[in-house]
C-alpha cells in the first residue's frame, strides 16, 4: 500500500530504535511476522556481493561462502565468476554531475574535519590516516548507513550534484564508458552512493531555484517536511532516470542497488524506485542490536512492492574484520547472530559490503554455514 508524506514522518524515528514499527504497521495493516519465527532449517539463498574476484582461489571461496551474485571489473574477474556459478554484474555506477553538492557551513567544516582537509599536505600517509580515524571516532563518524541516534550524518564522500545534471549529460557519458566496456554475459550493472553528503539535500543554486519552483507549482509552503519530500523526490527521479537510460541500452540488464547514503527523512524509500534489487540497510559496519535487525528486516520484505511490482528488496549488511577502524567491525559471532535474525525474519536474500570479508577466516565458515553452497567438480 502507498504511504503519505504524513505517514512518513513516523519513520523519521527510526534512527533510535525503531520501536514503534510493529504498532504503526498493524495500524497501516502491513504484514508482519511472528517475534517467536524460527530459522531453524531455513538459509539464505541469494547472496549480493561488493566483494572483488581476484584469482581463482578467491572465485571459489566466494562460491562456497554463499555469493550468487557479484560485480566484475574485467574479462579474468568475469570468467571466473562465471566458473564458479556466480553471476556477474559489470562494474558500478555512482552520480554525476556538473559540481559537488553544497551543505550548510556548520556540515562543510564537518566533512573538512573528518577528511583532514587541513593536515599539512606533506604529513605521511600512514599518520594522516591515523589522525582522520581519530577524528572520525571522536566525532562519531560511521560513514552514513545509519538507523541509530548520536551518530555523526555527514558523508566523507563530496558527492556530486546529481539534480543539476541537466538531460543527464555528466551522467550518460559515465554510465557510458561502463556500458561499452562490460563483457557480452555481464547480468547487469550495480549503482551506489545516490544520496546527499548530509543525508538530507544539496543547498546549490540550482537545486535552491528548483525547490522555490517546486513550492510554487505545488502551490505548499516552505516547511522542513516539504523540504524533505522535494529532495527525496529529486533522489528517486535521478533513480529512475538512471535506470531507465541503461534499459534503454541494456533492456537484458538488471539493476542492482545498495541504497546509500542513508537519506536521513525518509530511510525506506528504496521501495519507490525503478531499480531491480534493492539493497537496504538491516545492519551497519558496527553492531546494531539484535531487535532492530529483525524489525528492519521485517519492515523492507513487508513493503517490498509497494510501488514496484518487480523491485526485490534485499537486506543489507555491513562487515568489517578491522577492530582499529573508525567503521567499527563485527566479530563472527556477531555475523552469525546477524545471518540467524535476518533468516528467522523472512530474508531469503541478502547484500554484503565489505564483500571480501566474507571470504576471511572466520567470517568464511559463518557464512557458508547459513549462506553456503556445494561446489561442483567441473567448478574445483
Amino acid at each position: 500500500m502507498g504511504k503519505s508524506w504524513k505517514d512518513i514522518e513516523m519513520f523519521r524515528r527510526v534512527r533510535v530504535g525503531f520501536c514503534c514499527v510493529a504498532a504503526v504497521a498493524a495500524a497501516c495493516g502491513c504484514r508482519m511476522w511472528n517475534e517467536d519465527f524460527s530459522a531453524e532449517g531455513k538459509r539464505i539463498t541469494r547472496v549480493y556481493s561488493w566483494g572483488t574476484i581476484r584469482n581463482e582461489e578467491q572465485a571459489r571461496r566466494y562460491a562456497a561462502s554463499g555469493v550468487t551474485d557479484i560485480r566484475v571489473r574485467n574479462k579474468k574477474s568475469f570468467e571466473l565468476a562465471k566458473k564458479y556459478g556466480i553471476t556477474p554484474y559489470f562494474g558500478c555506477f555512482t552520480p554525476a554531475g556538473p559540481h559537488p553538492q553544497v551543505m550548510t557551513p556548520e556540515e562543510t567544516a564537518r566533512h573538512n574535519y573528518i577528511n583532514g582537509f587541513d593536515l599539512p599536505a606533506e604529513m605521511a600517509k600512514k599518520e594522516r590516516r591515523a589522525i582522520i580515524d581519530l577524528r572520525r571516532i571522536e566525532k562519531h563518524h560511521r560513514y552514513g548507513g545509519n538507523r541509530v541516534d548520536k551518530v555523526d550524518t555527514i558523508n566523507v564522500k563530496a558527492i556530486a550534484c546529481f539534480s543539476s545534471d541537466k538531460d543527464l549529460v555528466y551522467s550518460r557519458k559515465k554510465l557510458d564508458a561502463i556500458l561499452d566496456r562490460a563483457i557480452p554475459g555481464t547480468a547487469g550493472i550495480y549503482l551506489d552512493y545516490f544520496g546527499y553528503s548530509n543525508h538530507r539535500g544539496c543547498y546549490c543554486k540550482e537545486c535552491q531555484v528548483r525547490y522555490r519552483f517546486w513550492l510554487k507549482q505545488e502551490k505548499l509552503p516552505d516547511t522542513e517536511a516539504n523540504k524533505d519530500r522535494f529532495y527525496r523526490d529529486e533522489l528517486i527521479k535521478y533513480y529512475d532516470k538512471i535506470v531507465a537510460y541503461i534499459r534503454s541500452r541494456r533492456p537484458e540488464y538488471k539493476v542492482v542497488a545498495h541504497f546509500y547514503p542513508d537519506f536521513e527523512p525518509d530511510p525506506w524509500f528504496a521501495n519507490r524506485t525503478q531499480v531491480d534489487v534493492c539493497g537496504q540497510t538491516v545492519s551497519w559496519y558496527f553492531k546494531w542490536q539484535k531487535r532492530d535487525i529483525a524489525r528492519f528486516t521485517r519492515y523492507i520484505l513487508a513493503h517490498e512492492k509497494d510501488y514496484n511490482r518487480k523491485g526485490e528488496a534485499v537486506p543489507f549488511i555491513g562487515v568489517n574484520v578491522d577492530p582499529r577502524s573508525s567503521l567499527g567491525s563485527k566479530t563472527p559471532a556477531d555475523i552469525e547472530l546477524e545471518l540467524q535474525t535476518i533468516i528467522a525474519a523472512g530474508g531469503r536474500s541478502l547484500m554484503v559490503c565489505n564483500g571480501s570479508a566474507m571470504i576471511e577466516p572466520g567470517y568464511f565458515e559463518v557464512f557458508r554455514k547459513y549462506c553456503g553452497r556445494q561446489i561442483a567438480d567441473g567448478e574445483k
